[in-house]
């Protein structure tokens, strides 16, 4: 419950600050950096040297990579068929094709299944989630914004991106033993990532209907809340011959509203921002019921 009062204050608080006078026009945009140079690669340092490497992290940790595959063979093909401009594209793929397996999937997946679920939230947002974005979310990114021909300075801003280097130095550390110490400090530092990114969408958020890309919004939202659990149940359900735990948390997991931090890698690199952080505002509460409703549909 408390993670779910944090989104309404972030939001709303970030949508009442804006509209002040004395607020900072551009507020934004020192948040943002603060994400992407501190909290994003703090989470990585802390957690990605403690993923276990083992057959058991197959069905979530393969889960996002499937959807955000699926999701830039759909919108690329809906792009061409319809005429897209290639910002919308970037934007439906990086909205819609991360979930945010964490900060909504964790608190989620205990309330429907106990905290013995959370060992494989954990395994789909770590092993899964996380470098996903890491690694084909900012090639997304930067791919969308620079276009074609750009090959060699998109591998070269994304070997500079401060969270793939983090990403990197993280893999090595799976080697080495962190001092507790250091692990409490990335856990602290990349605590602010949730709070400070919804604030920071807050901030940008419009509500504007003239301009407003119905169509391809529905469509990104059918498909992150209902179409790729769909998907991830129909193929997973071919290796089981039960609907057990690990299945369960895959398809809740990938029913989880788009990404915050996939939103604010479109916002920030001015793929259809105001588009992206309406997924954010209208996906995260939507995917509260449809989530639930995905529980009842794979039973308890």
């Amino acid at each position: 419950m408390g993670n779910f009062v944090l989104i309404l204050i972030c939001l709303l608080g970030g949508i009442l600050l804006s509209k002040t006078k004395n607020f900072p026009a551009k507020a934004h945009v020192g948040i943002n950096a603060f994400i992407f140079y501190v909290s994003l690669p703090a989470l990585s340092l802390r957690y990605i040297p403690d993923i276990d490497y083992n057959f058991a992290i197959l069905y979530p940790a393969l889960m996002p990579w499937i959807v955000f595959l699926l999701a830039a063979l759909l919108f690329l093909g809906l792009g061409k068929i319809l005429g897209w401009h290639k910002h919308l594209m970037g934007c439906l793929i990086l909205c819609c094709g991360l979930g945010n397996t964490s900060f909504l999937g964790f608190p989620l997946l205990t309330f429907f299944y106990g905290e013995e679920s959370l060992k494989y939230g954990i395994l789909a947002d770590q092993a899964g989630s996380f470098i996903v974005m890491s690694t084909l979310g900012i090639f997304t990114a930067l791919y969308f914004q620079y276009g074609k021909g750009n090959s060699k300075e998109i591998g070269a801003k994304i070997l500079r991106f401060p969270p793939f280097i983090a990403f990197l130095i993280a893999l090595g550390l799976t080697f080495v033993n962190v001092p507790d110490g250091l692990n409490v400090a990335f856990e602290k530092l990349g605590s602010t990532l949730s709070p400070l990114a919804l604030f920071s969408i807050g901030t940008q958020l419009t509500w504007k209907t003239k301009n407003f890309e119905l169509m391809p919004f529905s469509i990104g939202l059918l498909y992150k809340l209902v179409l790729a659990p769909l998907i991830i149940y129909l193929i997973y359900i071919q290796f089981s011959s039960e609907v057990n735990l690990v299945i369960k948390v895959s398809v809740v997991e990938a029913a989880m509203a788009p990404m915050i931090t996939g939103v604010l890698l479109a916002t920030e690199y001015k793929l259809r921002p105001n588009l992206a952080s309406m997924f954010a505002a209208v996906g995260i509460p939507l995917s509260l019921l449809t989530t639930y409703l995905w529980f009842l549909f794979l039973g308890s």
